[in-house]
């Protein structure tokens, strides 16, 4: 991996409204980018820790193996988003949108994604240990093979979400699936 180059906000910018829409290896911890437009912007091998997002605007954007560790990115608009492999571990998702995300082996470890919008999302193999998933939307989202374990899921809506081979919260494993018939049903 490439030494990271520390960016500041208004480079990021001049870059992108200049037509960039690629980033690897960039540094910009701790800066605010709260509110900023920058959709199907790429942020690979990059170090966003404790990154401001909130509010953000990034549709289509893609996150590969970069790390989000404490960042915030309460109610920003991320849907149909990449994090493969990222490390958003203890971060703050608060009403984040993220629908038709993909999420596998994604670490959100810890974060509060309270009331977060993952309907449609892939989170195959997603590290979800204690994070925080009270009235999340995880409707048809794939989950399988995802680390539940202690994870918070109170209210949390899993209609029509695959859950084989998760770890649930109280450490069970979904082994399999089971479709439930009323007796004299065909």
């Amino acid at each position: 991996m490439a030494t990271n180059s520390r960016y500041s906000l208004d480079l990021l910018n001049q870059c992108f409204s200049r037509g960039q829409l690629k980033f690897q290896d960039l540094d910009l911890r701790h800066l605010s980018l709260e509110g900023i437009k920058l959709p199907f912007v790429e942020f690979i091998d990059c170090n966003l820790q404790g990154l401001n997002l909130s509010g953000a605007f990034m549709p289509g954007g893609v996150f590969t193996r970069s790390c989000l560790r404490h960042s915030r990115l309460n109610w920003a608009n991320l849907i149909g988003t990449d994090f493969f492999r990222a490390d958003v571990s203890a971060a703050q998702l608060k009403r984040a949108i993220l629908s038709g995300a993909s999420l596998m082996g994604t670490n959100f470890q810890g974060s509060l994604l309270q009331e977060a919008v993952m309907a449609g999302s892939d989170l195959r193999g997603a590290n979800l240990r204690q994070a925080n998933l009270r009235g999340a939307n995880l409707s048809n989202a794939n989950l399988q093979g995802a680390d539940l374990r202690h994870a918070d899921i109170t209210n949390a809506n899993l209609d029509g979400a695959n859950l084989i081979g998760a770890m649930m919260p109280d450490g069970t494993y979904m082994d399999y699936g089971v479709e439930l018939l009323t007796a004299g049903s065909e």
